[in-house]
C-alpha cells in the first residue's frame, strides 16, 4: 500500500522531504478568505501569503515528494493525488498505519495463549524495546510525525486514536493482573496512563542515546513499576479509599 511506502520512505532517510512537502502542503491549501467578523470587533492584521514564486516553489516541491513516494509505491506520479486529498492525509494515513502495525506486533510477542497477565506484561516491555523498534531511522520518522501533530487536524486525530488504542491494550493487561489475588483493585485509566508515559519516557531516551541504559535495564524498570502497583505502592491508582489506607498502613 502507499501509505506502507511512505512509512518506509521516511525511515530511509527522506523524512526532512515529507516534512517540508507538508509544510508547504498546510500553506497551500490555507485558505486565503479571513472568517467573518463579528460586529464591532476590531481588524485584525491579515495574514500574508505566500508571493506567486513561493506558491510554486511549493507546488513543485510537494509534487516532487509525491513523484518519488508514487516511485517507490510502483506507481505513476499522479498516485498520490489520485488516492489522497493532500500530502498532510497521506502523512496521516502512513502515521497511523506504522502505529497499528508496531502495536500489533508487540501485542503479538506478548499475546502467548498460556502467559500469565505478569508474563505477557513482561514480554509486551521485552518487546517494545526490541532492537527492531530502537533502530535510528525509526525515531526520526516518530519525530517527523510528532512535529506535526500541533499544526495537522488529521495528524492530531491519528495521535489521539493511537494513543488510545496503545493504552487500551496497556489498560487491558493491567485488567487481567488486577483480577488476581497478588494484585489489589487500582484504576485501569490512570494506571495505563502511567504505565504509557514510563515505557514512552524510557523508549525516546533509549532512541536518543542507546548508551545510557540497556534494553533489559528498561524491561527491569518497567518490572519494577509492575511490582510496586501490585503492592499498592501509587495509593491514587488504587480503586477505593479503603485500599489506599490498607497500603499505607503495609507500608
Amino acid at each position: 500500500m502507499t501509505v506502507n511506502v511512505v512509512a518506509a520512505f521516511l525511515a530511509k532517510g527522506h523524512e526532512a522531504d515529507v516534512a517540508a512537502a507538508a509544510a508547504a502542503a498546510r500553506v497551500a491549501t490555507r485558505g486565503l478568505r479571513a472568517p467573518p467578523r463579528a460586529a464591532g470587533a476590531t481588524r485584525t492584521a491579515r495574514p500574508r501569503t505566500p508571493a506567486p514564486r513561493a506558491r510554486r516553489g511549493i507546488r513543485g516541491q510537494a509534487g516532487k515528494t509525491d513523484g518519488r513516494i508514487g516511485a517507490q509505491a510502483g506507481g505513476s506520479p499522479g498516485l498520490i493525488t489520485h488516492h489522497f486529498p493532500s500530502l498532510s492525509a497521506l502523512v496521516a494515513a502512513a502515521y497511523e498505519t506504522l502505529a497499528m502495525s508496531l502495536l500489533r506486533e508487540i501485542e503479538h510477542h506478548a499475546g502467548a495463549a498460556d502467559a500469565t497477565p505478569r508474563e505477557r506484561l513482561q514480554r509486551f516491555f521485552a518487546a517494545s524495546f526490541s532492537a527492531g523498534l530502537l533502530e535510528p531511522g525509526l525515531f526520526n520518522t516518530w519525530l517527523v510525525f510528532w512535529s506535526l501533530i500541533a499544526h495537522e487536524p488529521a495528524v492530531r486525530a491519528v495521535h489521539d486514536r493511537t494513543y488510545v488504542a496503545y493504552r487500551a491494550a496497556l489498560e487491558s493487561m493491567l485488567g487481567e493482573l488486577g483480577g488476581t489475588v497478588v494484585a489489589p483493585r487500582f484504576r485501569l485509566r490512570p494506571a495505563g496512563i502511567a504505565l504509557a508515559a514510563l515505557l514512552d519516557g524510557l523508549w525516546i531516551e533509549a532512541s536518543m542515546n542507546p548508551r545510557t541504559f540497556k534494553p533489559a535495564e528498561a524491561v527491569a524498570m518497567c518490572e519494577d513499576w509492575v511490582n510496586a502497583l501490585c503492592a499498592g505502592a501509587f495509593p491514587h491508582l488504587l480503586a477505593t479509599r479503603g485500599g489506599a489506607a490498607r497500603a499505607r498502613r503495609r507500608a
